[in-house]
């Protein structure tokens, strides 16, 4: 059950917060090189970057590729607890993560005595470092990786599942966060597969994700499945990115901008993704879609073409 333990190798950084008190940040980390970070998305931490699987460890790629790769744990997520979570409101805020990401590249170039990075961000990682790049770290990123990412498209099933009851033009109350499992994340994850399809995933890939988001958190209740706390902060932007309301402006982007989605992918859509595409306005600018890759392309059998495609722009940047 813990044989994913044998692949947990990745070094721990600690970080204070700028704005929490009592809150310690980690940063996973891989390999000495120019840095890349990588922000995740909205249920996994930055685990989903550092599976514990030969195979399929993001950082360890980046890192025998020659780079300093690092992966951020957003306060709530994974080793990042704070005390306590809030009771009143939902914990992790896309302006909260902003200013983990900040704090972390800036720790990050510090060590590095260098004044800018590569930046990754996952899903609704694409909305935290997209606006990051242009607004507090637009002198501190050099290159922007997009990865399934999330613009402003009406997305009917994200509406079922986030809408209340009562009044579905209105996002649910949330509590501060939400516990997920095993059976949780299969669901989502087999809901995504062709049918028929065989091959795409080894289950004990996901298995191992499961097991180690548990560990990390620290907080499994028990149950019929452990589980592991996920902050509810991120529904509140995708919410109105699903609504095809819009909370940025990619024109105003400036640094080299790679989008890349898995092509069957139902979270980050071909026509979103797109409509994004169009609106970015520098002239370095590539869009690459996977065939064969779902929202969890980077944990999938065709993760090898994802992972060629983000090296070969980090190299460039």
């Amino acid at each position: 059950m813990d044989g994913w333990r044998a692949f947990d190798r990745s070094r721990h950084h600690p970080i204070s917060s700028s704005t929490e008190p009592g809150l310690t940040l980690t940063l996973r980390q891989r390999g000495e090189g120019p840095p890349i970070l990588f922000v995740h998305g909205a249920t996994f931490s930055g685990r989903i970057f550092d599976l514990p699987d030969a195979r399929l460890n993001w950082l360890q790629v980046m890192a025998d590729a020659g780079f300093s790769a690092y992966a951020l744990d957003i306060r709530g997520y994974g080793l990042s607890q704070p005390a306590r979570f809030p009771e009143a409101r939902p914990y992790a805020t896309g302006p909260e993560a902003m200013v983990d990401i900040d704090d972390a590249v800036r720790w990050i170039t510090a060590r590095h005595g260098t004044a800018q990075l590569v930046l990754a961000g996952w899903s609704w990682g694409t909305l935290t470092t997209a606006r990051y790049a242009l607004g507090p770290g637009r002198d501190r990123v050099k290159g922007l990786c997009l990865y399934a990412p999330i613009f402003a498209e009406a997305n009917a099933g994200w509406i079922d599942m986030l809408a209340d009851p009562a009044d579905r033009t209105r996002l649910r109350p949330l509590d501060a966060f939400r516990r997920v499992d095993l059976s949780d994340t299969r669901l989502r994850w087999d809901g995504q597969l062709p049918a028929g399809a065989q091959g795409w995933r080894d289950d004990a890939v996901m298995e191992a994700l499961v097991a180690a988001s548990v560990a990390d958190d620290g907080s499994a209740t028990e149950g019929p499945q452990p589980c592991f706390r996920v902050p509810n902060g991120t529904f509140q932007e995708l919410w109105e990115c699903f609504n095809g309301r819009p909370i940025y402006d990619p024109s105003e982007l400036d640094c080299p901008t790679l989008l890349i989605r898995g092509a069957q992918d139902p979270t980050s859509t071909r026509s979103d993704a797109l409509a994004l595409f169009d609106r970015l306005t520098m002239t370095d600018r590539d869009y690459v879609e996977i065939n064969g890759g779902t929202h969890f392309l980077n944990a999938e059998a065709r993760a090898g073409a994802l992972f060629d495609a983000v090296t070969a722009f980090a190299r460039r940047c």
